[in-house]
């Protein structure tokens, strides 16, 4: 006896609860989830792939990664840091394959002036670029635990909640990104973090950097 398929899932921004007729559907338990978490996602999503080509399939497909597996969220408080995880994995595996292709010679050259969103300062945009090419040529789970951390602005807990692991790992992680960047980076290394918050990927990102866990 064949499975009847899977039914498709289409992510669209939720209506607004105001401009819901009497005759419309209520929102379920998903749709307000994605209408809650979407903008961060995507948001973390720029911050750690550093480029804005792959954001829109990272969300769509940590949310339907979501979605499959959303009868095991118990506490919807938890919801942010779940979906969190999800992100890190798929941006890890992104970016995995992005140095694959690379070493290959089968990636396009990067422009990394093209992540910087145009409306930063201008000094900042060559140091966000040079952050981007420095994070680049680094361990994935080293980078994206320096990005979560300062970035993101994440606490050290949470850093090590998204990336599954220690919290002793979670720092070394960190101190060893931290490393690789000192010689590319010197003593502007706090410039050129805030420089990367600036970052055109992480547009989308700023009302999660709002929103974020003190």
């Amino acid at each position: 006896m064949s499975r009847a398929p899977t039914p498709r899932l289409t992510l669209v921004p939720a209506p607004a609860a105001a401009g819901r007729g009497p005759g419309a559907p209520a929102r379920t338990p998903f749709d307000q989830l994605y209408a809650a978490h979407a903008r961060y996602v995507a948001g973390l999503a720029g911050r750690m792939l550093g480029r804005d080509d792959d954001v829109a399939d990272v969300v769509q497909e940590v949310f339907l990664i979501a979605h499959r597996r959303f009868g095991s969220l118990r506490d919807q408080t938890a919801a942010r840091a779940w979906l969190s995880r999800i992100a890190v994995r798929e941006a890890s595996r992104r970016l995995r394959w992005r140095r694959f292709r690379s070493f290959l010679g089968a990636s396009a050259p990067v422009d990394y002036d093209l992540v910087v969103d145009s409306s930063a300062a201008p000094e900042l945009r060559p140091l966000a670029a040079l952050l981007y090419a420095t994070l680049d040529r680094m361990a994935t789970r080293d980078r994206l635990a320096w990005i979560l951390r300062h970035l993101v602005d994440e606490p050290l807990e949470t850093v090590a909640e998204i990336c599954g692991c220690s919290l002793a790992t979670a720092k070394r992680r960190i101190a060893a990104a931290e490393e690789r960047l000192r010689p590319f980076l010197g003593a502007e290394a706090a410039a050129i973090a805030e420089a990367g918050k600036a970052g055109k990927a992480g547009e989308a990102g700023k009302v999660g950097l709002q929103e974020r866990r003190r």
